[in-house]
């Protein structure tokens, strides 16, 4: 998500950006902003609903020019929601409109399909699957994180002293060393035999900081002031002799601009971030706003003394261990963790049990008829029972008086087994987006299929307890 307009702000200062030969390193790569950049810019059919084969081909020859110019790729996929839960509403709204765009495009004609193709930002349905795949095909070190990937993400380019390379700018506000790579400016197919490096423009906070004579520091309060995917408080400040406004909503991002300088004026005067905050409310912020202020700065922290699961997962192919998951992911079993690292299971399970909640992807399709989603329904709900019905039951532990799975596990505050569970599904209806309550369902052959030991049940085992749920 990013913050609103920087990418553009940055854009237009000719002197942040530096020109810059990659090769011979490692690159932390933000895998779901690659996939989008690649699909999009491939000029693939999107009005039929894949053009795979197209996508798999751009992927492949993507890793061959980094191949040959010597860079180690290591790639990070977002995985579920927040524990937080901040980016639902945003996650929300960017539906919505895409519900439409979906539409339009299944009934555009082929010759103006490819023009509405690029405005509409419709991603297939299978592309990250794709993705994965090819990735394992080539061999390329990867993984979808549990969770949010920015930190990781940064923590492991930090820990290697190696670039990141995003079009996300949420990574010009991370205090990176070797800074970030846009992959907009990344010119990976002009890579011949004969320049064996890949042409490129890099940015480093020093060099934004230097520019408007700002503190390093105070970055992650420009981010949250100007309003990023987690805290929008709608600062229009057009002249720093005058009060900002607050409340107002500027799309346009150029016109976002005049609230950037007059920030970044304001924020020059501090020497740290707590003193910008304590003045705060002289701008009209309330203190609800300097609380949301305070969460969001705190998101561009870069962990330095909690061990990274991701780390450890790319040097000895581990799981994290329960203490680095948010408490309701710690029902999860060993074996599913490792899967989820590998996508070989889907993050939706992530977004099921940290918040009950599952938004459903745009894709083209019939709008005149029900959400093809709605097909593979009985079996998520099938899913949804294994995740929060499918449980050991608990037992009580006299000697240390602790509540414990029958696994063996400590149990949670949600390992209970309840009677009754519903997931929030949201789908479209038409063309506008809607939400229901779905029934968790575990198969009458529940004993068969408990979460813990659901590896070690045959597949047709499977198969018939779906079916007979």
């Amino acid at each position: 998500m990013g913050v609103k307009g920087l990418t553009r702000f940055i854009k237009d200062h000719g002197n942040i950006l530096t020109d810059y030969q990659f090769r011979n390193s490692k690159v932390v790569i933000d895998g779901t902003n690659l996939y989008h950049s690649l699909y999009f810019t491939s000029g693939v059919d999107q009005q039929h609903g894949g053009d795979y084969d197209h996508f798999q081909d751009q992927v492949c020859k993507f890793f061959k020019a980094l191949r040959d110019c010597g860079i180690e790729p290591y790639v990070v996929i977002k995985g579920g929601s927040n524990y937080t839960d901040e980016k639902f509403f945003t996650l929300k709204h960017q539906v919505e409109p895409k519900i439409k765009n979906a539409k339009a495009l299944a009934e555009s004609k082929i010759k103006n399909a490819k023009a509405l193709a690029k405005k509409s930002g419709m991603l297939a349905t299978f592309v990250k699957n794709v993705f994965i795949q090819v990735l394992s095909s080539l061999n390329v070190p990867f993984t979808q994180c549990i969770c949010e990937a920015k930190q990781g993400i940064a923590f492991l380019a930090q820990k290697w002293d190696c670039p990141v390379l995003s079009d996300d700018s949420d990574f010009y506000i991370f205090d990176l060393k070797a800074g970030c790579l846009p992959i907009s400016h990344f010119l990976w197919k002009e890579t011949s035999v004969s320049h064996q490096y890949i042409q490129c423009m890099r940015y480093t906070t020093t060099r934004f900081s230097e520019t408007f004579n700002i503190n390093k520091q105070l970055l992650p309060v420009f981010a949250v002031m100007v309003g990023n995917g987690n805290v929008n408080l709608g600062i229009t400040w057009e002249d720093i002799k005058d009060k900002p406004h607050l409340g107002s909503r500027v799309r346009n991002a150029a016109a976002r601009f005049p609230t950037f300088y007059c920030i970044l004026e304001w924020l020059a005067s501090f020497q740290e971030q707590r003193a910008a905050l304590e003045l705060m409310p002289s701008l009209g912020v309330n203190a609800q706003g300097v609380v949301d202020i305070s969460k969001g700065i705190k998101e561009y922290d870069i962990p330095e003394t909690l061990p990274s699961y991701l780390e450890g997962f790319f040097n000895n192919d581990v799981a994290p261990g329960l203490d680095c998951l948010p408490t309701p992911l710690r029902v999860l079993p060993d074996w599913t963790l490792l899967l989820l690292m590998k996508g070989k299971l889907p993050s939706l399970i992530v977004n099921v049990l940290l918040h009950k909640r599952v938004i459903q992807s745009a894709q083209v399709e019939n709008h005149a008829l029900v959400s093809g989603s709605t097909t593979s329904r009985p079996i998520r709900q099938v899913l949804y029972g294994l995740l929060l019905l499918g449980r050991p039951p608990v037992e009580e532990d006299d000697r240390k008086g602790k509540k414990r799975r029958s696994d063996g596990r400590e149990a949670g505050p949600s390992s209970q087994r309840p009677l009754v569970v519903h997931v929030e599904e949201y789908d479209r209806e038409g063309t506008e987006l809607t939400h229901k309550r779905v029934k968790a369902i575990l198969p009458s052959a529940a004993q068969l299929l408990q979460l813990n030991k659901l590896d070690q049940v045959c597949r047709h085992v499977i198969q018939y307890c779906v079916v007979k749920k």
